[in-house]
């Protein structure tokens, strides 16, 4: 589940409250911790082999994010997001990334630009070797480099967050995403790569709309309109029960 954190990763990470924060933030990405699972304190540090306070202050910020949240009076769980607040990150995403598409295609450095192919290479060999938290963390980082291209780190962060909180939610159902829907999205994430290679903004953003349209209805047909949330949302789950 989580294991301790070693040397390497206090090297690139200044405090123990950051290392802890990306070793829980990992393994919720990952579904090492799945959806609607305790996150007890005490629990976590023990696994990492760290104090308590640095785990605390890692899942504050994991709760700022959205990826955990307070059930009431029974402490922190790994969120399960509703099919409604996904349709309603897509939708928010759907607003913003065109326009990130267009700016890249203006903007993006040669260092920008092969980062983004190397995220879509890392995608296509998760694809063919099946690893799902693998392609879905190519494709975050594919959507957030970007609006990193485009010169706008806040709505790249924006965008970044949402992939989260719906990866989260696909890993849930990460035995129905299968190699040809993988392959299908990397495709989809080569051809807006090459519009912005080509510096054609127009092409970049309309690519960019065709590909965030295709994965909603991929969504659509992973998860019907049938399928039953047993979860409440955010503001149900903190709220105190009527008496």
């Amino acid at each position: 589940m989580l294991t301790p954190i070693d040397q390497r990763i206090l090297e690139k990470t200044p405090t123990f409250r950051e290392a802890a924060y990306h070793a829980i933030k990992q393994a919720i990405l990952d579904g090492s911790l799945e959806p609607g699972q305790p996150l007890v304190e005490e629990r976590l540090a023990d696994m990492l082999q760290i104090s308590r306070t640095p785990v605390r202050e890692a899942l504050a910020i994991l709760e700022h994010e959205g990826l955990i949240a307070p059930v009431y009076r029974r402490g922190l769980f790994v969120c399960k997001l509703t099919r409604d607040q996904v349709i309603e990150l897509f939708t928010a995403n759907e607003a913003v990334e065109p326009f990130l598409a267009r700016r890249a295609a203006y903007y993006a450095s040669p260092e920008q630009i092969a980062a983004l192919e190397s995220t879509i290479r890392d995608g296509e060999a998760c694809a063919e070797c099946n690893d799902i938290a693998g392609f879905l963390r190519a494709g975050r980082l594919f959507h957030g480099g970007v609006g990193r291209a485009a010169g706008n780190l806040v709505l790249a962060r924006f965008v970044e967050r949402n992939e989260e909180r719906v990866d989260l939610f696909l890993m849930g159902y990460r035995k129905a995403v299968n190699v040809e829907m993988m392959r299908t999205s990397n495709r989809e994430h080569r051809a807006i790569y090459r519009a912005i290679v080509q510096r054609d903004p127009d092409a970049a953003a309309r690519l960019s709309i065709y590909h965030l349209q295709s994965v909603r209805e991929r969504f659509a047909a992973l998860v019907g309109d049938d399928d039953r949330d047993d979860v409440l949302s955010l503001d149900e789950q903190t709220k105190e029960p009527d008496e």
